[in-house]
């Protein structure tokens, strides 16, 4: 076994261990199988996610332009930003975060219109005001700020949801740029949302711009569920080194405070 089949094996079994929360939940009796799988969640991107990341639960995110969100699961947030606690609410400023992530046990088409709603009020981190850019030039491939995430530890089928995805969004009118990043249902199947220059899948199949697109599913893909970790763990990576390189003036807020 190479490195990366070991590191793709360890991946899994996590992933398998999410699984076995819900097992032992059950046949204990209890009911509290969601919350220990999201424990079990918190706890993984605790331990792999770079130092400076911090996992905030039940959080909301504003902007300088007064946007306040819905209540977020689980926040992933960094250390460079403002943000505020009052009792056991979490306020956090948007640039100081790094991906929002709605979790759920079972994504049927209720949760997902949920997850949806909720994901689309997260407010967008602002273009970086002039006079300021980035440390080192702006990223080629800079993602949206912060990036949005529904982590389903069971779920429909990956025909049902992108069906459930084209009715509401047929239906409820929202910028692509608030829309999911990526759609894990544990080791079950993938979906990520392409970009605004589409991709292009390993079998060589055009996806088109904004496009929903399966990644990987069970059947095809027997350890999609590790997979699907170290993805996130990437897509998160990724918007870490973007902010990080953002040069960020909280004058805007400041501004804002009555006189």
């Amino acid at each position: 076994m190479d490195v990366y089949e070991a590191l793709l094996d360890y991946y899994q079994r996590i992933a398998d261990s999410f699984d076995d929360v819900d097992l032992a939940a059950h046949l204990s009796g209890t009911a509290q199988h969601s919350l220990s799988r999201e424990d079990r969640l918190v706890e993984f991107l605790k331990s792999h996610l770079p130092p400076r990341c911090q996992i905030i639960r039940d959080a909301r995110v504003f902007d300088s332009e007064d946007n306040v969100s819905r209540q977020i699961p689980l926040l992933v947030s960094g250390d460079l930003a403002i943000r505020f606690k009052y009792q056991e609410t979490y306020f956090s400023s948007v640039e100081a975060c790094y991906c929002s992530i709605y979790t759920s046990h079972m994504l049927d088409r209720h949760a997902l219109a949920e997850a949806l709603e909720i994901l689309a009020s997260v407010p967008m981190t602002p273009e970086v005001p002039p006079g300021l850019g980035y440390l080192f030039g702006m990223p080629e491939s800079a993602p949206n700020l912060p990036i949005r995430v529904i982590f389903a530890f069971d779920g429909c089928d990956a025909e049902e949801l992108l069906a459930y995805l084209e009715d509401f969004y047929a239906t409820t009118k929202v910028h692509e740029s608030f829309r999911p990043d990526l759609i894990i249902v544990n080791n079950r199947y993938g979906v990520v949302r392409t970009g605004s220059e589409g991709a292009v899948t390993a079998d060589g199949i055009e996806v088109p711009p904004h496009t929903f697109h399966v990644y990987g599913r069970a059947g095809e893909e027997p350890s999609i569920g590790g997979y699907s970790l170290v993805y996130l763990l990437t897509e998160i990576q990724k918007a870490v080194a973007a902010a990080s390189q953002r040069r960020t003036d909280f004058g805007a807020y400041l501004d804002q405070l009555p006189s």
